[in-house]
């Protein structure tokens, strides 16, 4: 189940570097900079809650198939 919180990780990683790079051409209190700060908040939860699942090393399904 690690490799499935590690791909969320990197994804949300590498989401989130793409949503930097684009901050600079962003104009404020257009639509496009409310779509990018509520992307950000849902990446910015993946990315700190997969890494935590990864930190404690959680499986969800664990009871179901031990």
């Amino acid at each position: 189940m690690t490799a499935v919180w590690r791909a969320f990780f990197v994804t949300s990683t590498f989401l989130l570097a793409f949503l930097g790079l684009s901050v600079p051409f962003i104009d404020a209190g257009t639509g496009t900079f409310a779509v990018a700060v509520a992307s950000f908040a849902m990446l910015g939860v993946m990315f700190v809650g997969s890494s935590v699942f990864i930190y404690l090393d959680w499986d969800p399904f664990e009871e179901l198939y031990a």
